[in-house]
């Protein structure tokens, strides 16, 4: 039986939340078990994907006015509002025997684990094809533009997921390939939220677009506690694994710390 470490961590702030994933890819050995990660936020955040421009679409009057703070993801993608989700990391390695082809491989092996939990849910799950003729949306909202193997609900994207694969050196000087992946499912609707921060968005547009479990009749009467539990148990059941529930050692905590400092909020002037 497979085993991964499981961190079931309590709310933190956007900067330890990046930090953690940041430490946790840095610092992943290859003939370590894959570590998955599920969180929370203090606050609601903003986060952006790794190469996307804080650009005046984005109004940042609004997140200062609501206190909502601005950080960068390590991995790609396009914006997410936090503190309304389940959101989750994981770590493995690319030559892992269950990692051991392409990023697209990877999002398709991962996505077998949520796709069970959205149908343990009672909804009717879909996932998204390979369509080579779509053309990305200029849109900042991740939740606006399904990508390949998320997975729609309804017909709208109810899952938003990130990578990024990184060449790791050991202290042998060998090197070994390494992925973070990033994901967020929305809990409540968020879209009056987001209408405020993307003054550009339209309402109506995003109702067509995105799901919540709170718009698809699943949030609140299944509580955030109930909903973590299932997912975990669906990703268990799935992937034949055993989760080793391992927290952060005194160690790692120190490393966060040290690297939140590159992870801090944005909308500082």
């Amino acid at each position: 039986m497979r085993i991964w470490r499981l961190i079931e961590d309590i709310p933190r702030t956007g900067s330890f939340n990046m930090a953690a994933d940041q430490v946790l890819l840095e610092n992943y050995s290859q003939d370590a078990n894959p570590v998955f990660r599920i969180y929370d936020w203090e606050c609601t955040t903003l986060s952006l994907g790794r190469n996307e421009i804080l650009d005046n679409l984005i109004d940042l009057d609004v997140c200062g006015r609501l206190e909502i703070p601005i950080v960068r993801r390590s991995t790609g993608g396009k914006a997410v509002l936090h503190g309304f989700d389940l959101t989750y990391s994981i770590v493995g390695g690319v030559l892992d025997q269950q990692f051991s082809r392409g990023v697209l491989d990877n999002y398709r092996y991962l996505a077998k684990g949520f796709y069970a939990f959205f149908k343990k849910l009672g909804l009717n799950p879909v996932l998204k094809a390979i369509d080579r003729q779509k053309k990305k949306s200029d849109s900042h909202i991740c939740f606006a533009d399904p990508a390949v193997y998320e997975i729609l609900v309804e017909g709208r994207k109810i899952i938003g997921n990130a990578q990024r694969v990184r060449n790791l050196r050991s202290s042998h000087s060998s090197s070994c390939r390494v992925f973070l992946q990033h994901g967020s499912i929305p809990l409540k609707d968020s879209i009056p939220q987001i209408i405020q921060i993307f003054p550009h968005s339209a309402e109506d547009d995003l109702r067509r677009e995105m799901h919540s479990l709170e718009t698809a009749g699943v949030y609140p009467g299944l509580a955030q506690k109930k909903l973590r539990q299932m997912f975990l148990d669906c990703l268990q059941e799935t992937f034949q694994l055993k989760w080793k529930r391992q927290f952060w050692s005194v160690e790692e905590l120190k490393m966060i710390s040290e690297r939140e400092n590159s992870f801090q909020n944005l909308n500082i002037n």
